[in-house]
């Protein structure tokens, strides 16, 4: 098989620079003085990263809230709402014999 300057122009424009919709808002980097693929993030997943950031940054513990619920339990202050307890351990099919 023999491969020509014909075929292997034919093969490289086949991976050349395929234009896309891009908004002129899209901000791309040259790289070897070419322009280097650039992506753009909507509002939603922009939103969905910066809760997941503060996800992350978040304690998993909330201890000043377990501090205040020791020293409720402790003197007797804390008041359990037996209903509303009832009506969660309903919902959650947490009644087991």
């Amino acid at each position: 098989m023999k491969i020509s300057d014909f075929r292997t122009a034919q093969i490289a424009q086949g991976y050349g620079v395929q234009k896309t919709g891009a908004s002129p808002d899209s901000k791309s980097k040259k790289i070897g003085g070419r322009d280097a693929d650039a992506t753009t993030l909507s509002p939603a997943a922009q939103a969905l990263i910066k809760g997941r950031h503060a996800a992350s940054e978040a304690p998993e513990v909330r201890t000043e809230l377990v501090a205040e619920l020791k020293r409720a339990i402790k003197d007797g202050s804390y008041v359990v709402d037996e209903y509303a307890l009832a009506g969660k351990m309903i919902a959650q099919g947490n009644l087991s014999d």
